[in-house]
């Protein structure tokens, strides 16, 4: 074959690959299924308002409309109830528009309204909008009475590979709560401790000056840190040569990964106002590529009768602003923003059992614990919930039944009991993965069992949104 006849036959098959290249077909998406979160949802006596989440599989490609179909069965609406969007003709319409990553509605008790529990609301979902499929929960039954959730299963909304939301999942109401993660920057224990915790779903540091006025802590007080104080520069340095020194002091920057609290990052709040330092706070970044930075804060805590007084201000500022913080019982904390002052984040105390999260965790690489930044971390709630990994190698997640959980051993519990356990942390050549040789045994504080698995990491290939699923295995 000649040359000149070689290089005409090359030049050829380059053209033709690349005609059948431009006539192939763009990938198509997957269906982009609309449904409700849960198929069955309890509204308690002690809940005055519910939110109902319809969830996409990702963000709508284009406008158009969604109707949610009613039926009530015990309760007159606008007599007993209202929703936001409001009811008409049986019926709640949404405009939908492109970009919409799902949509939601209210539902509102009248005042004085009474119900014995048996009420209930069934809400459909009769057709799919245009470009958008049915999923697996086209219908929601709302039931006016605590309801135990037999089985379940998921989609975790922890807010894409940014990982923007923290969820907090309540198993026997079939519940989830996502919270942005940039909601709050500390929260206030409200037991019998004087505790504050640090936001650690955006990384959050915190570092003890030795002063007490807030207006005297100042940029010349950061000198030491400017290069330290962030997960970045504790992983760039512990992945050098010669460790610094410093590194080792690092771990006192982030609340104790357990949930222990008599070891957060900032000390216990004295009754005597002279012993509370100010801190040097690094909050994190926030959900974004590249993650957004959110500029260093100096804060001071005392306590105020049952409850506390949080200083703060920009590093720079020679003024600082105050709020004020008062324990209530029914949750594990309250929680403040820096921005917005005091707000709402976790559920009570006795409605959630896990949340799903990005987290300040530690590790050792060999010269003791350093901060670590780790996503799909899965916290436990620590009142009154108990959790147990169990491995398939002693018996399957299928075959584990109420007989079996005379053999379960709880032991010590922790914030971090499931932890990152429940799934691998891949290599150089592979991702993360689920680990598919264990389950999980959850006791609530209704003394319900459940066993849980997760059942995939993603969803279409995006982090953030794992899967899992869970059946009631001996009801309190």
């Amino acid at each position: 074959m000649s040359i000149s006849f070689k290089f005409r036959f090359i030049l050829f098959a380059v053209i033709l690959s690349a005609v059948t290249s431009a006539c192939k077909k763009d990938p198509e998406l997957p269906d982009n299924l609309i449904a409700f979160e849960t198929n069955q949802q309890g509204f308690t006596s002690a809940e005055n308002e519910i939110t109902i989440q319809i969830k996409f599989s990702y963000p709508a490609t284009q406008a158009g409309s969604l109707l949610i179909n009613t039926l009530f069965e015990g309760v007159v609406y606008n007599t007993d109830l209202t929703t936001d969007p409001a009811v008409n003709a049986n019926a709640i319409a949404f405009p939908i528009a492109a970009g919409d990553a799902g949509k939601s509605f209210k539902v509102t008790k009248k005042a004085g309204a009474l119900f014995d529990g048996d009420e209930n609301i069934k809400f459909t979902i009769p057709a799919a909008p245009a470009g958008m499929v049915l999923g697996p929960n086209p219908e929601l039954k709302l039931s006016f009475a605590e309801i135990v959730s037999a089985m379940g299963s998921s989609t975790v909304d922890g807010g894409g590979a940014t990982y923007a939301n923290r969820a907090f999942i309540d198993l026997s109401a079939n519940r989830q709560t996502a919270v942005p993660r940039l909601n709050w920057d500390l929260g206030f224990a409200s037991g019998t401790e004087f505790r504050v915790v640090l936001n650690s779903s955006n990384g959050m540091l915190a570092f003890k000056t030795g002063k007490n006025d807030i207006n005297a802590v100042n940029a010349s007080d950061t000198v030491d840190l400017s290069s330290r104080f962030s997960h970045n520069a504790i992983f760039a340095a512990i992945n050098l040569t010669e460790i610094p020194g410093w590194v080792a002091s690092s771990i006192a920057w982030i609340d104790d990964p357990s949930g222990d609290l008599s070891k957060t990052a900032i000390a216990e709040i004295s009754a005597t106002d002279s012993d509370n330092k100010v801190y040097i706070v690094n909050p994190g970044a926030g959900p974004g590529t590249p993650a957004p930075a959110l500029g260093w804060k100096k804060i001071r805590v005392l306590r105020k009768g049952n409850g506390y007084t949080l200083q703060h201000a920009d590093i720079a500022a020679t003024s600082f602003t105050e709020v004020s913080i008062t324990k209530d019982d029914k949750y594990n904390f309250q929680f403040a923003d820096f921005t917005t002052g005091v707000v709402l984040v976790e559920p009570p105390k006795d409605r959630w059992d896990i949340s799903w999260t990005g987290f300040s965790f530690s590790t050792n690489f060999g010269n003791g614990p350093v901060p670590y930044y780790f996503q799909d971390i899965i916290l436990q709630n620590l009142y009154k919930i108990q959790t147990a990994q169990i491995l398939t190698s002693a018996v399957s997640y299928d075959a584990f039944a109420e007989a079996n959980l005379a053999t379960v051993d709880f032991g010590i519990q922790s914030q971090v009991k499931i932890g990152s356990n429940w799934r691998s942390g891949g290599g150089p050549t592979s991702g993360p993965a689920i680990r598919t040789d264990r389950f999980y045994i959850i006791k609530d504080a209704g003394n319900n069992y459940y066993k849980l698995r997760f059942t995939a990491l993603t969803s279409d290939g995006e982090r953030g949104k794992p899967k899992m699923e869970y059946t009631l295995i001996k009801k309190g």
